[in-house]
């Protein structure tokens, strides 16, 4: 999974001559909490929402919609702008997109096509991470969804597998995450065609329950089992 295929490519972007107020309503009409700078097609800053409201001499309190877009009226977005601007490639892998807004604390990337390059291809942002964390761990699917510890030796997660299969059922989704010991993995199943307890049936004594709930149509669940069950 890369960038290229979960960005926005219809960028809504801005010139660095702009008015503040203008930018500001550009904002509201297109329902965006930052837009790319650009001068003669290429990237040369960036602009968010929070930027523009404290936009103020002082820089010390921020301000209503109102009272920044009559302060705004006449200054450029030139002046309020971002230059450092941090961008990945459209072929970045998406978690590694991911770590970097994590560990910069913003809350999108714009996206060019190579290293180097200041032609804007398209953005990522929050809630395109979001939505593809929501696809990965099947949230909109009905099913039977664990949450489980097991071994993290070669074949345990097979093995798993081949038990739901082999009783009629299909996994919808999984992600795996590191468990407080080394030698366990933690997992999200989400599980079709297989009920809850018939999937709890299926289960190994050394794979631990630490959630187990239906999922129906309409993202309504049923009560979760009992935590931490080993076995069961």
């Amino acid at each position: 999974m890369l960038v290229r295929d979960y960005m926005t490519r219809d960028v809504v972007t801005i010139a660095p001559d702009a008015r503040l107020s203008d930018a500001l309503a550009l904002m509201r009409a297109r329902h965006v909490h930052r837009l790319p700078v650009v001068q003669n097609g290429a990237l040369v800053g960036i602009v968010s929402e929070k930027d523009l409201l404290y936009a103020t001499p002082s820089h010390e309190a921020p301000m209503s919609w109102v009272e920044a877009s009559a302060h705004a009226s006449a200054m450029n977005v030139s002046s309020v702008m971002r230059t450092d601007v941090i961008t990945v490639c459209t072929d970045c892998p998406i978690e590694m997109a991911a770590a970097i807004m994590a560990d910069h604390d913003i809350g999108a990337l714009p996206v060019v096509e190579r290293p180097g390059s200041q032609m804007i291809a398209g953005i990522i942002t929050e809630t395109d991470i979001f939505g593809l964390f929501v696809t990965m761990l099947g949230s909109r699917a009905p099913g039977v969804r664990a949450s489980l510890e097991i071994n993290n030796r070669k074949g345990a997660l097979a093995s798993l597998f081949n038990r739901i299969v082999e009783a009629g059922g299909s996994v919808v989704t999984v992600s795996s995450f590191p468990a407080t010991s080394p030698t366990r993995i933690r997992i999200i199943l989400k599980v079709a065609d297989v009920s809850q307890e018939a999937l709890r049936s299926l289960l190994k004594p050394e794979e631990t329950v630490f959630d187990l709930r239906e999922i129906g149509p309409g993202h309504h669940s049923s009560a979760p089992g009992p935590d931490s069950v080993p076995g069961r």
